[in-house]
């Protein structure tokens, strides 16, 4: 497995980790190194989304959104879920309205509002892209064995359940 980026010039190439030094606490370190590990697979993930279905990054985490409510979602739900701006959701969905994938139609809950669902075409196309999504994702992370992505994924699940208990504020809808 290769990381590429042809684009990427010496500058661009030089991740968050190497901005610390042996010196800095290792906390720190260790965030670094957590955000460099995200930064490396989502990059090869959105090139390889965009290579191989002409797809960005946006487009198939909304479908992902998508995917999981066949009845459809509220665009305010949409946001919210995306952590984007409802003109974000607005424009995402209209191109992929034009393109044939989401249709909206009237909230029959509130006739003022509009759910956003995948069509047969969407769903047929996100699914696809899915499948090849989960496959590199498994390929990205094909430096760990079994045993330490359990492990890893143990250690995170701890810090995510302190970071709960400690963020002031509404507790996460969703702790998975």
């Amino acid at each position: 497995m290769t990381l590429r980026n042809p684009g990427a010039t010496a500058s661009s190439r030089t991740d968050l980790e190497t901005r610390a030094s042996a010196d800095d606490h290792q906390d720190l370190r260790l965030w670094l190194r957590v955000m460099t590990v995200h930064k490396l697979i989502a990059g090869e993930l959105r090139r390889r989304l965009r290579a191989s279905f002409d797809m960005s990054f946006a487009r198939f985490d909304l479908m992902a959104q998508l995917e999981r409510s066949p009845s459809g979602i509220r665009m305010g739900e949409l946001s919210s879920r995306l952590m984007v701006t409802t003109g974000n959701i607005t424009s995402l969905t209209d191109e992929l309205e034009a393109d044939g994938l989401v249709e909206r139609m009237v909230d029959p809950r509130n006739r003022r509002a509009f759910l956003v669902r995948l069509t047969q075409k969407g769903r047929k196309a996100f699914q696809t892209a899915a499948k090849a999504h989960e496959a590199w994702v498994a390929e990205l992370l094909g430096g760990l064995s079994s045993r330490e992505k359990k492990l890893l994924f143990n250690l995170l699940a701890k810090q995510k359940a302190f970071l709960a208990g400690q963020i002031p504020g509404p507790a996460p809808k969703q702790l998975s």
